[in-house]
C-alpha cells in the first residue's frame, strides 16, 4: 500500500505504539507518521526511538534476521473546533503506520502560516513560523553552548522582526550585530538561501548604532549614548567605583539623604561631599572623581525614547567597556524604558540582552545591578507590550526566574551537566528523550518549545539574509584546492628550476 511504513505490533495504548518498520531508510527519528483509530480517525503521531533487533516480529516470518522497531507517541488530531486531542481508545495491533503528509503535520502541530519565520522543520521542507506578538510580548530565550549558533539564530530572528518594524533594542557586549547593515555575501549560505526561500539583504536603513561616551569605537558609530547621571543611587555608585572602604560609603549614604527630594547629579554629591568634615571624604571624592572621568554621563544627555522606535533597530554597542559600566547602562536605559512604556512614551517592542549570563546572573553567580530591572520586565513587560529575548551560552548562570518567563524558548545544543539542568528547571514539559536530543543537535539546529506549539520542534534555522560577525581565527585555513595549487607549483619548481638548488647544494654558489 502506498506511503505504509510500518505495522504496529505487540501492546499498544491512545499516547503510545510500537511498529516494525519495513524500510529502514524510510523512519527515523523524530519522523512524523499517521495511524487510523476506529474512533478518531487519522491521528499523527512521532517517532521518539528506532532500535534494531534480531528477534523475528513480522507476521510470517519464522526465519531469524535483524529488524528495525519504532517507538512512536501520540500528538493527535484536530477535531471540527480545530481543538487538538488524543484518542480514547487504544490502537490496534496490526495496523499500518504511514508516513504523515505536511499539511497534517502543520496542522496538528499549530505551525503559523504568517509571522516569524525561523527555518525550516527538521527532514520536512515545512517553513515553521512563531506568531509575531507572542514571541515579541511573552518573551524569548535562545540558550545553546558555544558555537551551536546562538548569536546567528538571534539575528534571524531579528531580520524578521526589523521586516515587521518591530522596535528593537540590542543590547550587544561584544559587537556581533553591527554586520546586519550589510547584505549576507558568505559564498557558502548564499548556496543554501534556495533551499530556505530567501535572498540577501542588508538592513542599513533599519539599523542605528550606538556607542556609550567611554567607548573606543565613537568614530564608527551612528550616535553617542549620554546619560543624564541623574539620582544615581549608592549601590550604583558602589557597582561603578568598586568602593568598599564601609567609612566611605556610609559618608556616600548621609550625602545621598541630604540630597533626596531633589534631582541631584554627581557634581551635586561631590559638592555636598566636599563640605563633610571627616577623613574618609578623600577616598569618597576620589571614587566619585572617577565617575565624572569615565564620560558615562553628561548634563546633555540622549533622549531614550530615540532607542525603541517602529522601523527601527538600535544596536548598543559595548565593547571595549568595562563590565560594570556596562550593567550600570542596562539597569539605567531598560528600567527607564520600561517607565516610558507604561506611560505610553514608545511604542511596544524588544529588548535583546546578548551575554545573558552578565546582565541577569543566577544567584550564586555573582551580582550585577542590572538585575532588578531585567526581572522586573521578564515579569511585568507582557502587560506592557515590552518584550525580551535572552541570549545565553551558560544557561545555568542565567537567572531561573527570567528564563521561566520566556514562553518562546528556542534551545541548540547543550552538554555540560550544570547547564542541562538548568534548561530542564527552566523548561516546563522537557521530557529524558527531549533532553538527549538537545545533547545531539548538530550546529544550526535547534529544540523550539513555545505554547503557540502543540509540542517542542526540531527546526533547521534558517541562513541569515545579512552579514553575520565570524569569528575570528588564530590560524588561517587553506582549501583543498588551495593545498592542490601549492603542491602542484612545488612540482612545477621541482622540474624545471630546483636542479639550480640541486648544484648549489653540492657544489656551493
Amino acid at each position: 500500500m502506498k506511503g505504509v511504513v510500518g505495522r504496529i505490533y505487540g501492546e499498544a495504548s491512545s499516547t503510545e505504539f510500537t511498529f516494525f518498520i519495513f524500510n529502514p531508510r524510510e523512519v527515523k527519528r523524530t519522523d512524523y507518521v499517521k495511524v487510523w483509530n476506529d474512533i478518531d480517525g487519522w491521528v499523527v503521531a512521532q517517532v521518539v526511538d528506532v532500535k534494531a533487533t534480531s528477534e523475528s516480529v513480522a507476521e510470517g516470518r519464522n526465519v531469524e534476521k535483524e529488524v528495525y522497531i519504532g517507538k512512536a507517541v501520540v500528538i493527535g488530531k484536530r477535531d471540527e473546533n480545530g481543538v487538538l486531542r488524543t484518542p480514547k481508545t487504544p490502537f490496534v495491533p496490526g495496523e499500518n503506520v504511514f508516513k504523515a503528509e505536511e499539511e497534517l503535520i502543520i496542522d496538528v502541530l499549530g505551525l503559523e502560516r504568517e509571522g516569524v519565520y525561523i527555518g525550516l522543520l527538521e527532514d520536512h521542507d515545512i517553513k515553521v513560523r512563531l506568531d509575531t506578538n507572542s514571541l515579541v510580548q511573552k518573551h524569548c530565550c535562545i540558550l545553546a553552548k558555544t558555537g551551536s549558533g546562538k548569536s546567528y539564530t538571534a539575528g534571524v530572528i531579528m531580520e524578521e522582526l526589523m521586516e515587521k518594524d518591530v522596535p528593537l533594542l540590542i543590547i550587544d557586549p561584544h559587537g556581533e550585530y553591527a554586520t546586519m547593515k550589510e547584505p549576507n555575501r558568505n559564498r557558502d549560505e548564499l548556496e543554501k538561501m534556495e533551499l530556505f526561500g530567501i535572498k540577501p539583504k542588508g538592513y542599513g536603513d533599519k539599523i542605528r548604532i550606538y556607542v556609550p561616551p567611554n567607548s573606543p569605537f565613537t568614530d564608527r558609530a551612528d550616535g553617542v549614548l549620554k546619560l543624564d547621571g541623574k539620582n544615581l543611587s549608592a549601590e550604583e555608585i558602589f557597582e561603578l567605583t568598586g568602593l568598599n572602604n564601609s567609612s566611605a560609603q556610609a559618608l556616600l549614604y548621609q550625602a545621598i539623604k541630604n540630597l533626596k527630594g531633589t534631582d541631584y547629579t554627581i557634581e551635586d554629591i561631590i559638592s555636598e561631599v566636599e563640605g563633610i568634615k571627616h577623613n574618609a571624604k578623600w577616598t569618597l571624592l576620589g571614587a566619585l572623581e572617577k565617575i565624572v572621568e569615565s564620560g558615562l554621563f553628561d548634563s546633555d544627555a540622549t533622549p531614550l525614547d530615540i532607542l525603541l522606535r517602529r522601523g527601527r533597530a538600535v544596536v548598543l554597542d559595548m565593547r571595549g567597556v568595562p563590565p560594570e559600566h556596562q550593567q550600570l547602562i542596562v539597569s539605567r536605559i531598560c528600567g527607564r524604558l520600561f517607565e516610558m512604556r507604561k506611560r505610553n512614551e514608545v511604542p511596544a517592542g524588544m529588548i535583546v540582552i546578548e551575554e545573558a549570563h552578565n546582565f541577569i546572573p543566577e544567584r550564586g553567580f555573582g551580582k550585577a545591578i542590572s538585575t532588578p530591572v531585567l526581572r522586573t520586565i521578564a515579569s511585568e513587560g507582557r502587560k506592557f507590550g515590552l518584550g525580551l529575548m535572552v541570549i545565553s551560552q551558560r544557561p545555568a548562570r542565567v537567572d531561573k526566574n527570567v528564563i521561566s518567563q520566556c514562553n518562546t524558548q528556542i534551545i541548540m545544543r547543550v552538554t555540560n551537566p550544570n547547564d542541562i539542568n538548568a534548561v530542564k528547571k527552566g523548561v516546563e514539559g522537557l521530557t529524558s528523550e527531549m533532553v538527549d536530543e538537545i545533547k545531539r543537535l548538530p550546529p544550526g539546529t535547534a529544540m523550539v518549545v513555545s505554547p503557540e506549539l502543540e509540542k517542542p520542534i526540531i527546526v533547521r534555522v534558517r541562513v541569515r539574509k545579512s552579514m553575520h560577525s565570524q569569528a575570528v581565527g588564530v590560524v588561517e585555513k587553506t582549501s583543498k584546492l588551495g593545498k592542490l595549487e601549492k603542491r602542484k607549483g612545488k612540482s612545477e619548481r621541482g622540474e624545471k628550476g630546483d636542479s639550480r638548488s640541486i648544484f648549489r647544494k653540492m657544489f656551493g654558489g
